[in-house]
């Protein structure tokens, strides 16, 4: 792929999603495409998040130091949670009737990530011309990844609601989110005085 060829399918991406799905698709790459995307996307993605974290005025809040603090730690984080809604995207619309593959769920999924991390770098931008409006642009961005993400899985599926499709992967994300607080809380144990 040539930059021309990037730079026309994130274009696409943002005029018609579904139509980029349709394109990346189409192109059949191998299961291994998908997965160094993701890690390509989770590195850059978490350089991006550290530079911010620098440059933001909260680096003392311990939270977001442990998610911040560390490009590493933050880009293992990034491809941890990408490979697994990769694999879910898989999984769970093939039980749904979609017809995509794994190779084609990830390639996806990671695409979906460079709209996003194109507002990362606005939102540096914005942090040190206009730190007000810094927030807005990172929530425009996270509204950006649902919608993409959604259209993008019910294109890989063949469904025809990305709404359905949100919804659907809210409710995998709270039963996710439900079992690993189950595991760690078996594993770790609950605090005494909560």
């Amino acid at each position: 792929m040539t930059l021309d060829t990037l730079q026309d399918l994130l274009r696409l991406t943002l005029v018609n999603p579904r139509a980029a799905a349709t394109r990346l698709k189409a192109l059949n790459l191998p299961v291994q495409t998908g997965w160094s995307a993701m890690l390509l996307v989770s590195v850059v993605s978490a350089f991006l998040g550290f530079i911010g974290f620098l440059a933001s005025p909260i680096q003392g809040d311990p939270g977001v130091a442990a998610m911040f603090g560390s490009p590493l730690r933050t880009a293992l984080i990034q491809f941890t949670v990408l490979a697994l809604t990769g694999f879910l995207a898989y999984w769970v619309g093939g039980r749904f009737g979609g017809t995509g593959t794994l190779a084609q769920a990830l390639v996806l999924v990671a695409w979906v990530q460079v709209p996003p991390i194109a507002l990362q770098l606005v939102q540096l931008v914005t942090m040190v011309l206009a730190p007000g409006l810094a927030p807005l642009v990172g929530i425009v961005g996270f509204a950006l990844y649902a919608v993409l993400l959604s259209l993008f899985i019910a294109e890989l599926h063949g469904f025809r609601s990305g709404v359905a499709v949100f919804f659907g992967i809210l409710a995998v994300s709270f039963l996710v989110a439900l079992g690993a607080a189950f595991l760690f809380a078996f594993l770790i144990g609950v605090p005494q005085n909560v």
